[in-house]
């Protein structure tokens, strides 16, 4: 069926839906949120009701979001922007329960989740037709899940560990290299001083960066060294733990009006510290 007659703002024709998917797939290292794409059908509906789906589904997107009229007869193709599984899914049953159309047709639908930037379209399009022709023979409203391209990349996370003791150092370090957490790979370094750590080039890349530091260290100390990063253009990329010695009140309102993310407190729990690491990748980068 020929749709160009139609005045359709969001739908795009088959053969540009590559170049979309590109666009959109590009955000979701930088964002770590997935992407959906649904292949939709129909079944035991007439001819001339094509055109009105098509509308109808134009209507019920987002901005964001991308449809496609498939050239295969009663067949659409969407891809959801910033939404995973889990939304994809809440969207088909908003769909399938409307009540205007649930009369004349049922949809049948296969939901493709987008996780990493290595997804090819090709194999994601051969994936999700071959899943909706499951669909389809399982009867009407039936969903099918492909999840070959779930899994996320791996961020990398830079961290630094700046401490004068060595035998504190060395634990924190073994700690961290210790810690499972999935979907991060750390790439840790070790500073006995502030200066050391400020003369690298270590510090200066994109990289999201977690830095554990004595506020008291030779040369250059912790809050020197908190200065110079919170002056960065892109100082939003570090988190930073500041250990110490002081537990005033005063103490700690200053560290964290100086940029301080999280305060330990000498003697510290290494499990509490470890949890406190992993709620901050959770919470900043997952």
């Amino acid at each position: 069926m020929d749709t160009s007659s139609i005045p359709h703002e969001h739908i795009i024709e088959e053969k540009y839906m590559n170049r979309f998917f590109q666009v959109l797939k590009s955000g979701i290292d930088r964002t770590r949120t997935a992407i959906s794409v649904i292949f939709l059908s129909v079944s035991d509906i007439r001819e001339q009701k094509e055109e009105e789906i098509t509308v109808f589904l134009e209507k019920k997107i987002r901005l964001s979001d991308v449809l496609c009229k498939l050239e295969a007869p009663f067949q659409w193709c969407l891809i959801l922007s910033q939404s995973g599984e889990e939304e994809a899914c809440a969207f088909l049953n908003r769909l399938f329960s409307n009540e205007s159309f649930r009369e004349d047709f049922s949809f049948s639908a296969s939901v493709v989740e987008i996780g990493n930037s290595y997804a090819e379209f090709e194999k994601v399009v051969e994936k999700g037709r071959t899943s909706l022709d499951v669909a389809l023979q399982s009867g009407a409203g039936h969903i099918e899940y492909v999840k070959d391209f779930k899994k996320k990349n791996l961020v990398h996370i830079k961290v630094s560990i700046l401490e004068e003791n060595d035998i504190l150092r060395n634990v924190i370090q073994t700690s961290l290299e210790d810690l499972k957490i999935d979907g991060f790979q750390l790439e840790i370094r070790t500073f006995q001083d502030g200066y050391d750590f400020l003369n690298s080039n270590w510090y200066l890349s994109s990289h999201p960066h977690v830095m554990i530091m004595n506020d008291i260290l030779p040369r250059k100390n912790g809050l020197e060294v908190l200065h110079t990063v919170r002056h960065l253009p892109n100082n939003k990329k570090f988190i930073v733990f500041m250990m110490t010695q002081r537990n005033s009140e005063e103490d700690m309102v200053y560290a964290y009006e100086s940029g301080v993310d999280q305060y330990l407190v000498k003697p510290f729990s290494l499990r509490l510290f470890e949890a406190q690491i992993k709620r901050v990748f959770e919470r900043f980068w997952s």
